[in-house]
């Protein structure tokens, strides 16, 4: 214990100076640097004001551009009385409000050092890093954004690291030193002590007559005389050996206190032994079973008893090494429990035949039980309880087995069908993920129950479904109208109201389908691959639909993959760009122009908005581009406005994914506050599909842009979930009727009642009506007729650029002669 004890008292003083050398360096390299810092502040304080001072908000970019390029700076950020970022040296975070993005920034700080007029720095020990807070006198707060204070942190790792460095490398020098002198100190103790030990240690080891008798050389005579003592003891040990035999071959894999039982078996006689831990695992008292062979083998289950008995007897004649059995034992209750039950041969009679057996046995059905439901989770979703992705894919794999057989059987065709819930995110960001959940379970019951014993349900994750339909038809065509019918059926079937949250809330769902057969197999992973594409396919022909697999979808999801890709980069590469389409009234006088989306791509041309559009909501661009669309409306206002027009107010399309974001509603009156637009001259088109959420929220949400001056329209009403309560309880200010209706004017009496119905509802409730896609003057004569409000459509103006919108902007009227066009 002497060279132990040396050496921990050594690492204990060498580790205590360097800990208290490691914090007087840290403490020195946090205050040098905090003082640069400070002289670095107080110079860009004053170069931010001077800049402010004389409106050069390049002066400002250029200086923190300049601070970015130190790679030890975590944050630069300017920051106006909002909390808002001006001026960021990461770009992605201007226009962000700080305490959204910045973990170390403390609004409560900020308003105190604006309050105070004093700037605060401190070393922030949690983060390692120098925070400050720098307050901005800024004299046109108009013009910058009310820009007020300076908020930076700066990277003391690097510091610290490289003092560090030079402190562990001087350290090591002294540990060598010390550490050598321990070394010779031990190896003095390994020659004098521990080698003579060792060499005692190995006549123990292998003890003989004369192991004990031979000198160590080098040895103390305490260990001359421990050898003697151990001598002594061998002879003892011969000795006893025999005594001990007997009682060793029973209790060789007993242990007193074990929770094993514990069986002796006498071959010759059938007389068995059973501890009486063995028969409480079965039920029974100590006198309660009988000491013979068939109080054992008469309570084996009836289908293990033949493996069992075939493992026990092929132990016996020496088939196999070891005799180990899993199996079910009935208690004395009746129920069975399983058992591990082992075994050993440990004598044999005169003509080498085995003459006893002894063994052990546990009760292990807790963990059967465990490897069960670790079994059923690996195939099943822990939250449905139905069948995984793994189990479907095994599935598949099994039917097509037969395929890669000499022997072929009948052709056999399947279905696959992949089911995903439509605006299922906007649901769960909405209400929460437990009623998310909510949702999952009740869609999985539905399922389970339509397609209980011909099919497998399966939840592949989030709120995609799977489900596997065997031997579906004889024909691929037969085959192909049967799967179709089966997701319609699933479609009406999701389509049903659920009751989520305390109210009624409606899903629809869009089906993708596949066919394969038993004859020409695929990977699985290739067929989910095709119900995916088939599915996205459905989503993009206007969702709650469904559609078959063809292989013309392949090249559609690889265009769909370039469009994505290429999108990203449309708006940096000015590709995209605005046109307008008036909206007048009854007298033909513009009241409003509909801001419409195009994307000129420098090879393809000119791209549909019916492409792109859907590309960039799947792949979550679609709120990137309409951010871009709010703020480029601003600037075309602005520009106009300079131009002397009378711009007339601007509807914007907001799709669903974008207005459902947190706190939309106060970055949009932000953003036009910035751009100093009148919120009056925007108005927000949404689609029901944006409604689907908790109407209280959008409420509110709406509440707000109305309250600003920004009005709110629903756009294509009709096609999608038009229901009188959310019309009666949200602050809209019209309803724009879907061409669809409009087109079909004069076809039928239907169709003519269908929009003399929504045109009488929503003048009910007080709400102007746009009809869309107005094209031929008979169209314009009927909702004349029913006195439509107001109309848009070819009949008066394709859509038109800036140039040619800001021309017509004096016309009395926007009618134009070519009316078919």
């Amino acid at each position: 214990m002497v060279p132990v004890s040396v050496l921990l008292i050594y690492l204990c003083l060498v580790t205590g100076e360097f800990l208290y050398e490691q914090q007087q360096l840290r403490d020195t390299a946090a205050t040098e640097q905090t003082a640069q810092i400070r002289s670095q502040m107080f110079r860009l304080q004053h170069i931010v004001e001077s800049a402010l001072a004389v409106h050069d908000e390049e002066r400002i970019e250029q200086e923190v551009s300049l601070a970015s390029t130190d790679l030890d700076l975590m944050v630069l950020v300017l920051l106006d009385n909002s909390s808002a970022i001006r001026y960021a040296n990461h770009i992605v975070w201007q226009g962000s409000r700080a305490r959204l993005v910045i973990d170390g920034y403390e609004p409560a700080r900020h308003e105190q050092v604006v309050q105070g007029g004093t700037p605060w720095v401190a070393v922030n020990p949690e983060r390692l890093s120098v925070q400050a807070y720098y307050p901005i006198k800024n004299s046109d707060p108009g013009r910058f954004g009310e820009v007020e204070l300076i908020y930076l942190e700066y990277d003391l790792s690097a510091a610290f690291n490289g003092a560090l460095d030079q402190l562990q490398q001087r350290f090591l020098r002294i540990w060598g030193v010390g550490a050598l002198l321990i070394l010779v100190l031990l190896a003095l103790l390994h020659v004098t002590g521990i080698r003579p030990l060792r060499l005692l240690a190995r006549a123990a080891a292998n003890p003989s007559t004369d192991a004990f008798a031979r000198p160590i050389p080098l040895a103390s005579s305490e260990i001359f005389l421990l050898q003697g003592y151990l001598g002594e003891t061998q002879s003892r040990l011969e000795r006893t050996v025999k005594q001990l035999r007997d009682c060793e071959q029973r209790w060789l894999f007993a242990v007193e206190g074990s929770h094993n039982g514990i069986w002796d078996w006498q071959l010759a006689s059938d007389e068995l032994f059973l501890s009486d831990r063995w028969k409480d695992m079965l039920g029974y008292g100590p006198t309660e079973l009988s000491s013979e062979y068939q109080s054992w083998e008469s309570r084996i289950h009836p289908e293990d008893k033949d493996k069992v008995l075939q493992a026990l007897y092929g132990y016996l004649n020496g088939e196999s090494e070891v005799y180990e059995s899993v199996h079910r034992m009935r208690h004395k209750q009746g129920h069975y429990i399983w058992v591990l039950d082992r075994g050993m041969l440990v004598e044999w009679d005169e003509q080498g035949k085995p003459a006893r057996l002894i063994g052990t046995h546990r009760d292990i059905s807790d963990e059967v039980r465990n490897q069960q439901a670790i079994a059923h989770q690996a195939s099943h979703d822990p939250l449905t309880n139905l069948a995984n992705r793994r189990a479907v894919m095994d599935a598949l794999y099994d039917f097509q087995q037969g395929s890669g057989r000499k022997t072929v059987t009948r052709k056999r065709l399947g279905a696959l069908m992949l089911i995903d819930l439509d605006n299922f995110k906007i649901i769960n960001d909405a209400l929460g993920h437990h009623h998310g959940d909510r949702l999952l379970i009740q869609v999985a019951a539905r399922l389970a129950g339509a397609f209980s014993g011909n099919a497998l349900v399966a939840r592949l994750g989030g709120d995609e479904f799977a489900v596997v339909v065997l031997d579906v038809a004889e024909t691929p065509e037969a085959a192909a109208k049967r799967a179709l019918n089966l997701a319609g059926q699933i479609r009406q079937l999701i389509a049903r109201s659920f009751n989520l949250a305390d109210q009624q809330l409606n899903v629809s769902a869009s089906v993708g389908v596949c066919l394969f057969d038993n004859q020409q197999p695929q990977e699985p992973a290739q067929l989910l691959r095709q119900a995916d594409m088939a599915m996205y396919e459905a989503k993009e022909s206007g969702r709650d639909g469904c559609a078959l697999y063809s292989p013309e979808l392949d090249d559609k999801a690889s265009r769909n993959l370039w469009m994505q890709n290429e999108l990203r980069h449309a708006i940096s590469r000015a590709e995209l760009f605005l046109v307008f389409q008036p909206i007048v009234d009854a007298r033909g006088e513009l009241v409003c122009a509909e801001v419409l989306l195009r994307w000129q791509h420098p090879e393809k041309g000119l791209i549909s908005p019916a492409e792109f559009i859907p590309v960039a909501e799947g792949s979550g661009l679609i709120v990137e581009i309409g951010q871009w669309v709010l703020l480029e409306v601003c600037r075309v206002i602005k520009r106009l406005e300079a131009q002397g027009c009378e711009v007339p107010p601007m509807a914007v399309n907001i799709s669903a994914r974008h207005f459902n974001q947190q706190e939309f509603a106060e970055r949009l009156i932000a953003l036009l506050k910035g751009q100093q637009v009148m919120p009056q001259q925007l108005e927000l088109e949404l689609t029901e599909y944006a409604l689907l959420t908790n109407l209280k929220l959008i409420s509110e949400r709406m509440q707000i842009l109305r309250q600003a001056g920004i009005s709110i329209a629903i756009d294509d009403f009709g096609t999608g979930y038009s229901s009188l309560s959310y019309l009666q309880s949200l602050p809209l200010s019209r309803l724009k009727l879907d061409a669809a209706f409009v087109s079909r004017i004069g076809s039928s009496d239907a169709a003519d009642a269908i929009v003399r119905a929504i045109i009488d509802m929503a003048h009910s409730l007080r709400l102007a009506v746009v009809a869309e896609g107005v094209e031929t003057q008979l169209q314009r004569d009927f909702l004349d007729e029913l006195q439509c409000d107001f109309f848009q459509g070819y009949l008066f103006s394709k859509p038109i650029g800036e140039a040619e919108f800001a021309a017509r902007l004096g016309a009395e009227t926007f009618t134009q002669p070519q009316a078919s066009a």
